[in-house]
This record gives structure tokens, C-alpha cells and sequence, in this order.
């Protein structure tokens, strides 16, 4: 049977990911019509990365991920990609990196897919950025009508030092953008993801410090892996709590369904009967993107102390900006509930694949 990576370009390849600006607001502004308008935005770059020989490794969220076997072709099709949108109703920011990454079955892993992924995020809505081994050598094929302009050294959010960034421009597409995007100095709508673990207290008494410290080593790697996997980064790792931040609310979904489905199928435990997971996901504002403590924190805590052991639980406010989500889930309402330490009763819904 092929598996994913023979049909995939190998050795160093460019990584190109899109993502739509102030999605969460368009939703709020347009409503129901926001998911017309983000399948016309999907259906125009698959057609233009198609064509310039890109291929598809995820469409999570508003954005794609493409990776490309020559970087001319990465920036030919970003170029392209700009000017077919337009026509369309939302401002698009693109980030190229070109690495050499790992390749297996599951597809591509590496420091070079999360650095192609910050660049995108560090970028505005029609703008192009590339980090400096892409712009190196997009400079030697000297490709015609396309300028690189340096923008300097900049954070990328969760990686250490900085990187130096170009911005490509191209007749016909818009050259003059606010200050890049810092990781931590701006308000951002976060999700948070808490994952507790049935019983705790009692398999530490039923197994003794060191089997119980070996099977929590198990779960936060599994925790951690499936974070990861979405985008997101676990934050906080402490005896059997696991607390991952991610910027879509879709990434939490995904990465909650497919921990469950890890930690009922796999023998990460060493146990005949594995403790359960109770989780929860909330989503809401914080003063700082890098800020995870505060009211959020406190909200998604509450709500995971309400979880039967391998339940979901997700808030209202996570539920309101999944609308415009396409996950295969349900989420069953289960109406008000009282959250310990909170005034008021909370709308819950319960995760249902």
C-alpha cells in the first residue's frame, strides 16, 4: 500500500501557508454567509496551487497548507494566488519557508513546517512573506516582475531568536502593510484546551510513585503530540493536567477528538483499564496572545471539573465561533450549568463524533 509521503516532493521542498485575516470578525459581521464566501476563497487557491504544481497537505481553519518541490514555483503561486482573491471578500496572508524537513507516512514533521506556519501568522491580509532561505533563493532565479523587500528581524511566536523576513511584491498587489504582527504584544481571541485525567489520587495509590510518574510521562506525550499535530502548544504539563492554547477553536476541536481517540485505542498506560480523560474547551479574549492565565483559564479549568471521565465539554463561547467550522462533530447542548467559583450559570455543550 502507498502511503502519503511516496506521492510527496522530497529533500528540501518550500512550505507555503495561507491563512484569512480577522476570520473570527468576518464571521460575526457575515454570519451563515461567511462559509459561502470561504469556500469560494478555498476553491480559488486550490485551483491556482494546483496548477503551479503544489501539493495539499491541510485546509484546517481558514488557511492551506501547500508544500511545493521548487521554491519559483511556491512564490509563482502565492503571487497568483493574491491576485485571484481580489474578487473575493477576505485578505489573505501568505508565509514561505524552504527547509528540508522529515517525510513519513503521516506526511511532513519538523522545525521547518512550524516555522513556515509563523512566518504566515507574523504577515497581514495580501501580504507575502518569505524567510531569508526562500528569499535567497528566489533572489538567484531572478524571476521576472518580482521584488523582494526586507523587513528585518522578527520573533516568531514559540521559536527561539529571530528571523529575518522579506516581503515579496508584485505588480497589481497592495505594497504598503502595518507593522509586522508580534506573537505576544496584541489582543487575540485564544481556545484553550484542559485535559484531567479520571481518579487521579487513586491510580497513584493502586500503582505507587514511580509506575504512576511512567504512565503520566506516556499521557503528556500523547497530550502533547496531538496538540502539536493542531497547531497548538501545551502551555502547561503538571501531574495529570495538560493545558494546550491554540489560535482556532476547529485546531482544539480536533486535537480533543483525536487525544480521546489515542488514549482509548493505544496501550499508552501499560493498564487493562486506562483512567479516563475529562476535557474541556473554552474559548475567549486576552489581553496578550502569549497570556493563558486569567478569566479564560479560570473558565476552562471550571468547565473541565464537570466532565465524565472520556467526555468533551465545550463552552458557548467556543460553540459560537465554530459555526463557521466544517468538523465532522456534533455538539449536543446540554443547557446551563453552575461552574464552581463563577456568578453566573454557563451554556455547555457535550463533543459528540
Amino acid at each position: 500500500m502507498r502511503s502519503m509521503s511516496d506521492s510527496l516532493p522530497h529533500g528540501t521542498v518550500t512550505f507555503l501557508f495561507t491563512d484569512i485575516e480577522g476570520s473570527t470578525e468576518l464571521v460575526r459581521e457575515l454570519g451563515a454567509e461567511y462559509a459561502r464566501i470561504r469556500s469560494e476563497h478555498r476553491r480559488v487557491l486550490r485551483d491556482v496551487f494546483k496548477r503551479h504544481g503544489g501539493h495539499e497537505i491541510d485546509t484546517a481553519g481558514d488557511g492551506f497548507f501547500v508544500v511545493f518541490e521548487r521554491a519559483g514555483d511556491a512564490v509563482t503561486a502565492a503571487v497568483d494566488a493574491q491576485r485571484a482573491l481580489l474578487d473575493v471578500r477576505v485578505r489573505v496572508r501568505m508565509g514561505l519557508h524552504s527547509a528540508e524537513p522529515h517525510l513519513d507516512e503521516e506526511g511532513y514533521t519538523g522545525v521547518g513546517v512550524h516555522r513556515a506556519e509563523r512566518i504566515c501568522s507574523s504577515g497581514h491580509g495580501g501580504q507575502i512573506l518569505l524567510s531569508n532561505a526562500t528569499a535567497g533563493i528566489v533572489e538567484d532565479l531572478g524571476l521576472p516582475g518580482l521584488t523582494l523587500v526586507d523587513v528585518g528581524e522578527h520573533r516568531l511566536k514559540g521559536m527561539a531568536g529571530t528571523q529575518r523576513l522579506f516581503q515579496l511584491v508584485a505588480e497589481g498587489l497592495a505594497t504598503e502593510f502595518p507593522a509586522l504582527r508580534s506573537p505576544d504584544a496584541e489582543p487575540a481571541v485564544i481556545t484553550l484546551l484542559t485535559i484531567d485525567l479520571d481518579d487521579f489520587r487513586g491510580l497513584l495509590r493502586k500503582l505507587g510513585d514511580r509506575a504512576a510518574a511512567a504512565v503520566v510521562r506516556a499521557y503528556h506525550r500523547v497530550a502533547t503530540e496531538e496538540t502539536e499535530r493542531e497547531r497548538g502548544r501545551v502551555v502547561e504539563a503538571v501531574s495529570d493536567s495538560v493545558i494546550g492554547v491554540f489560535d482556532r477553536p476547529g485546531d482544539a476541536v480536533r486535537a480533543a477528538v483525536a487525544l480521546r481517540g489515542r488514549l482509548r485505542s493505544e496501550a499508552w498506560a501499560g493498564l487493562d483499564e486506562p483512567p479516563g480523560p475529562q476535557i474541556a474547551i473554552h474559548s475567549g479574549w486576552v489581553p496578550e496572545r502569549g497570556d493563558h492565565s486569567g478569566l479564560v483559564a479560570f473558565h476552562c479549568i471550571a468547565l473541565n471539573s464537570q466532565a465524565e471521565p472520556w467526555q468533551i465539554l465545550v463552552s458557548h463561547a467556543t460553540e459560537a465561533l465554530l459555526e463557521a467550522e466544517q468538523l465532522d462533530v456534533v455538539l449536543r447542548d446540554l443547557g446551563e450549568r453552575e461552574l464552581a467559583d463563577l456568578k453566573h450559570p454557563v451554556h455547555v455543550f457535550e463533543l459528540v463524533e
